[in-house]
């Protein structure tokens, strides 16, 4: 499909709008507010041929028009240019990685708070998934003959703890054997015992990649319960929501290095047709891990994809200097 620089101008015009002020514009007011020089029987025009490429639409209360998913995609791939954050918003945000941190969680979860601060938009960080041979060792220490702690240090000194509970009695002493075990089935990279399973389970499914979700609620902020049944029962389980952005990304396209947008509706879950995904992908040892926020369709998305890109860009700088640094270490 062809779309004149005229139609392009409209329409860049009817969304800018729209995602200002919510409301509809009609073509005199396009002629007013946005300069463009045409007459307003020509904009109308150029509305209905926009309408009948499916890239806006007449709603039941005004003349103007709005947006639809296919007119917001083109506007997005082809229209929009991503906002340069000021000289005083990247350093605000710089400073927040300025500090040493040393391990990966603490990057993350300090990414997620900062973007939901920024955006007032839901913080979603996920981990990259590691694989088996990036686990360096696991150290097992006896709490009591029922627990004991899970420490999992990883290639890249990145370290997790996790408690682990007993059906069975385990002495010290049984836990010492099958720490060795455990960290000899790693080194040699073969694993086939149940009783190994048993503890080792936990630890790939732990560093499949975490998540880090902040400011959830918005997703629920004047919503009726009937509303948001499905997304109050997958927002209830991390694992769910993690799976949700996982194969959402999986099951399309994206541009690396570059800022994405998956709408709502894309997601399938009744309640989220209001809202927009808007990510970017990060690295870590060649596995992709997730950086964006969720808010609103009607969102300033310039600015938004502005501050995604920027803090993308600051996490893939930590995470190498914390990669060196335990190179140095070794």
């Amino acid at each position: 499909m062809v779309v004149s620089d005229r139609e392009k101008l409209v329409l860049s015009a009817i969304i800018d709008f729209y995602l200002l002020s919510g409301e509809t514009i009609g073509s005199r007011a396009l002629v007013k507010k946005y300069n463009i020089d045409l007459s307003s029987a020509t904009i109308r025009n150029v509305m209905s041929d926009l309408e009948d490429m499916g890239f806006i639409s007449k709603t039941h209360t005004s003349s103007g028009r709005i947006p639809t998913d296919k007119g917001y995609k083109f506007y997005l791939e082809e229209l929009l240019k991503i906002e340069t954050l000021s000289r005083d918003e990247k350093a605000r945000i710089d400073l927040v990685y300025e500090s040493k941190m040393r391990e990966l969680d603490s990057v993350l979860k300090r990414t997620s708070t900062l973007l939901s601060k920024l955006t007032n938009y839901v913080g979603i960080v996920i981990e990259p998934a590691h694989k088996k041979d990036k686990i360096k060792k696991v150290e097992l220490v006896h709490i009591d003959d029922y627990m004991a702690m899970a420490v999992v240090v990883m290639e890249n000194k990145n370290v997790r703890t996790k408690k682990i509970f007993f059906d069975e009695k385990c002495t010290e002493q049984d836990l010492i054997k099958l720490s060795n075990k455990i960290n000899n089935e790693i080194k040699n990279n073969f694993i086939e015992s149940h009783e190994i399973d048993n503890i080792i389970d936990f630890v790939y499914n732990e560093v499949e990649g975490k998540l880090f979700l902040e400011n959830s609620s918005e997703i629920f902020k004047n919503k009726h319960v009937n509303e948001i049944t499905e997304v109050l029962d997958i927002f209830s389980k991390r694992e769910k929501i993690k799976e949700l952005f996982e194969e959402a990304i999986k099951s399309r396209p994206f541009k690396e290095d570059e800022v994405n947008v998956i709408f709502g509706e894309e997601l399938a879950v009744k309640g989220l047709e209001d809202y927009s995904f808007v990510y970017s992908v990060y690295n870590l040892d060649n596995s992709p891990g997730i950086i964006g926020v969720m808010g609103p369709k009607r969102m300033s998305y310039s600015k938004t994809m502005g501050v995604i890109q920027h803090v993308t860009q600051e996490v893939n700088k930590v995470i190498k200097q914390i990669g060196n640094k335990g190179d140095n270490d070794d």
